[in-house]
């Protein structure tokens, strides 16, 4: 038994990337080492402490000024997303635009550069030193998380290069369900009709609409998030070869959903699944996802979703996406409300079209 357990660790190790470490850091303490090594041979002695002091604390400032600046540029655009990407919270815009050492090594350099200014400590280094001094500097400030990228940087970079959960999910979603479900829908629901009085004949029926709660939070049935939508029948199962599965089983249920004066309606709904994974990782401490990162994967998971689907030749007019707010608990017969909105804005949309026809 044990061998088999070292033979998989080890063999995992040839596959799995392990955690990086710290070497990175201990390269940078070398090299730190190796600049004051360079000071002093290149003759920083020559010079007085407080001269050393001043021009380190100067160096140490045009770094930290610098990455202010970088900070204020990235504000001008997060301040744009204050409503869709912080709630509003002008103090989170600002905390996410900004390293916040950075702001706490500033003031310090600033007052040692007040105290130690005198004109005749204001001199001008040989060039190779002030190099050295900026290398110095450069890892110092490294080695303090001076110059780690803000949270604002790190979303850009994550969405920019499309490394977010969001992305995955939603291709996942795509490549594995919706991309073979969707184009098959039409038939499936002609055959549906044949069997029951054509109740789903008119157009935007035959869509299958996807609910994106921002909460994350599922039902198994949706009587369970609303008593106005109640289960009325499956359409005709698709069947299909995947993943070493021969002739697996997909479904889409017809709910039947009652409008504020008890009117029946009839439609193809469904939650997007992969959106149980976010609420779940949220709720698991080891996958640092919290729930303004949930929010905010969420509204990606939506964006994502509908540049795919958008893009695709056959799935373009056979779905609906509804992303609604749920985190509100007085508002009675939301999801059938947000539902029999979407119904009716079809509705519109294909009676403005036949008559343009």
């Amino acid at each position: 038994m044990l061998p088999g357990i070292l033979w998989k660790k080890t063999q995992n190790r040839q596959i799995i990337p392990e955690v990086r470490g710290h070497r990175a850091i201990k390269a940078a303490c070398v090299f730190v080492v190796i600049c004051i090594i360079l000071l002093h041979i290149y003759g920083i002695g020559n010079y007085t402490a407080t001269q050393f002091v001043y021009s380190m604390a100067l160096s140490f400032l045009s770094v930290q000024i610098w990455h202010l600046m970088v900070g204020i540029c990235d504000l001008t655009e997060e301040i744009k997303h204050v409503t869709t990407r912080y709630n509003g919270d002008y103090w989170k815009t600002i905390k996410a635009s900004f390293n916040t050492k950075q702001i706490s090594l500033v003031i310090p350099s600033f007052i040692l550069c007040t105290i130690f200014y005198k004109e005749e400590y204001f001199i001008i280094l040989p060039g190779r030193i002030n190099f050295v001094m900026f290398l110095l500097v450069n890892f110092l400030t490294w080695l303090l998380g001076v110059q780690d990228i803000s949270s604002a940087g790190i979303s850009k970079i994550i969405e920019k290069r499309h490394l977010n959960v969001a992305h995955g999910l939603a291709w996942s979603y795509y490549v594995g369900y919706l991309h073979f479900v969707l184009p098959a829908l039409k038939d499936l629901v002609q055959k549906f009709n044949e069997e029951n009085n054509n109740l789903l004949r008119c157009p935007d029926l035959c869509k299958l609409h996807i609910l994106i709660p921002l909460s994350c939070k599922l039902y198994s049935d949706l009587s369970e998030a609303d008593g106005n939508i109640t289960f009325f029948k499956d359409i005709p199962p698709l069947y299909r070869d995947r993943a070493g599965i021969k002739g697996r089983v997909f479904k889409n249920n017809v709910y039947r959903i009652l409008d504020e004066e008890h009117r029946p309606y009839h439609c193809i709904v469904e939650y997007a699944t992969p959106l149980a994974s976010l609420h779940q990782m949220s709720d698991i401490s080891s996958a640092a996802f919290s729930v303004e990162d949930r929010l905010q994967q969420t509204k990606l998971f939506y964006r994502t979703l509908t540049d795919i689907l958008e893009n695709s030749l056959e799935c373009r007019n056979v779905f609906r996406l509804i992303i609604y707010d749920d985190t509100a608990t007085d508002r009675p017969h939301l999801l059938s409300k947000e539902i029999l909105k979407h119904l009716k804005q079809q509705h519109s949309e294909e009676y403005d079209l036949n008559i343009t026809r």
